[in-house]
């Protein structure tokens, strides 16, 4: 598979639209006039993005819809035009807004719950289970709960027979005046 780079460095194949409608990727719509994105002219040198600000290498995506930098000024597309952002809408652009931030992220977390749900049903489906669930036959309601307190007080035995055996070789050799 081809990976093709369109402006911004956004990938042709998965952030533009999949259909014959030529609508711009989220992150670099701003770099682009209304009407002038086209898929097929994607990664080419006719590619219109940032036109007369610097052309495709200075679009930068980002969550606002990207913009152009060109001579240390910074241009979205409104409309059929290119509009300067002043100082004040660089700082609003990109100041925090906590509520904001919480829809993202919960919306990313939504996202990532879902896409692992369908992981796990397409698995189920090809009759690979990821998620195993242990069986209780009868009479196995309460062998979990004795499993782990013989495997506590096996290791606990072991543990305190081998202290006794340290101590008790050091005794005999204390004793002898070996050590």
């Amino acid at each position: 598979m081809v990976y093709i780079e369109c402006s911004g460095g956004q990938n042709k194949a998965t952030t533009t639209a999949r259909s014959t409608s030529n609508i711009p990727p989220p992150k670099t719509k701003n770099c682009y006039l209304t009407n002038d994105f086209d898929r097929d002219k994607c990664g080419s040198s006719a590619d219109t993005a940032c036109s007369g600000r610097g052309g495709r290498s200075s679009c930068f995506p980002d969550d606002h819809g990207g913009y152009c930098k060109h001579d240390n000024k910074f241009w979205v597309s409104v409309g059929g035009r290119f509009v300067k952002l002043s100082d004040e809408d660089l700082l609003n652009r990109y100041k925090s807004d906590s509520t904001d931030t919480d829809q993202r992220v919960g919306r990313a977390l939504k996202d990532q719950e879902r896409r692992i749900t369908n992981r796990i049903r397409e698995l189920q489906i090809m009759g690979k289970d990821p998620v195993r669930s242990k069986r209780i036959g009868p009479g196995d309601e309460g062998k979990e709960v004795h499993s782990f307190v013989s495997d506590m007080l096996f290791k606990v035995g072991m543990t305190m027979s081998i202290i006794i055996f340290l101590v008790a070789i050091s005794f005999i050799f204390i004793h002898r005046k070996t050590i």
